[in-house]
């Protein structure tokens, strides 16, 4: 009883304007934050991070099980990530905003999202929005096996996380290899593998739409703009942050978005824009976040 009073006080809060969100604006040069798990990486070798395929995109027979055998080598490397957040919000005794006012508090919601293991020492790749405000960040494997995971770095820009999930028995995790997304040409086949509506590991396949898509207005000179690759694959709530994998078996950008109300105009983060982001990690450019 008490929880569900506690729950129609909120939402009649919510609903009468007496709570609101903190907003979070995200400029266009706004640096990478690097947590204390990122200073292992400093100065690194590429290698310790992320593994590279020797083969992107290949002219190869669409067999009837081609895309099967393509999801399933892919399935083990693949996790499903639950968040429990803890989201800035502003508690107003009066339904009116005014400058300066309301009581800072923090409202506690679940998220999921998908990831991927990059190397087998437990890297995984997810988007940022997937992991924001996280007071903890779980990843379950394809066998059901769940994992704390700590977050090493993040780009608001790019809307990129970098988490590290450590095995208990030291055995290496399976992972996917980085392929070159300047290679995509438009028609070339893709998988989609994810955790949608918490169905996890979803297989969806389609094509290239398009790459190189810019999907915000460009003000800033020197702003960061992600160039999406468009696809047809199918990208739901919760596919957010796995994989798109061409035919040849490598990851060429994370899952991001779709249109509302749309169907089949999803957009991915393309793996060179990915591989800037690993760069600045293991350079140590970024912003120090304790």
């Amino acid at each position: 009883m008490k929880t569900s009073m506690g729950l129609m006080l909120l939402s009649t809060a919510l609903l009468s304007g007496c709570v609101s969100l903190v907003e979070e604006r995200v400029a266009p040069d706004a640096p990478v934050s690097l947590y204390p798990a990122a200073s292992g990486l400093k100065g690194a070798m590429p290698v310790n991070l992320y593994v590279e395929s020797q083969i992107t995109v290949t002219d190869m027979p669409l067999r009837a099980r081609t895309i099967q055998r393509v999801a399933g080598a892919a399935d083990p490397t693949v996790v499903s990530i639950y968040v429990r957040t803890e989201t800035p919000v502003k508690v107003r005794l009066i339904p009116i905003k005014l400058p300066f006012t309301g009581i800072p508090a923090k409202l506690p919601g679940i998220g999921l999202g998908s990831g991927f293991f990059i190397h087998p020492s437990g890297y995984v790749l997810s988007n940022e929005h997937v992991i924001r405000n996280a007071a903890e960040i779980r990843v379950m494997t394809q066998t059901g096996t769940d994992h704390v995971a700590r977050v090493v770095a993040t780009d608001p820009v790019y809307d990129l996380a970098l988490l590290k999930v450590d095995s208990p028995n030291k055995i290496p995790f399976a992972f996917l290899p980085m392929g070159d997304s300047d290679a995509l040409r438009g028609g070339d086949h893709v998988i989609a593998v994810g955790n949608p509506l918490g169905f996890g590991h979803t297989v969806t396949a389609g094509i290239i739409s398009h790459t190189g898509r810019s999907l915000f207005e460009e003000k800033e000179a020197n702003g960061r703009y992600v160039r999406y690759i468009q696809t047809d694959a199918a990208i739901n709530p919760g596919s957010s942050g796995g994989p798109l994998i061409t035919l040849a078996g490598a990851w060429i950008g994370l899952n991001t978005a779709q249109i509302e109300n749309s169907q089949g105009i999803g957009f991915t983060v393309p793996s060179n824009q990915v591989r800037e982001f690993l760069g600045n990690v293991l350079e140590g450019n970024g912003h120090p976040v304790e």
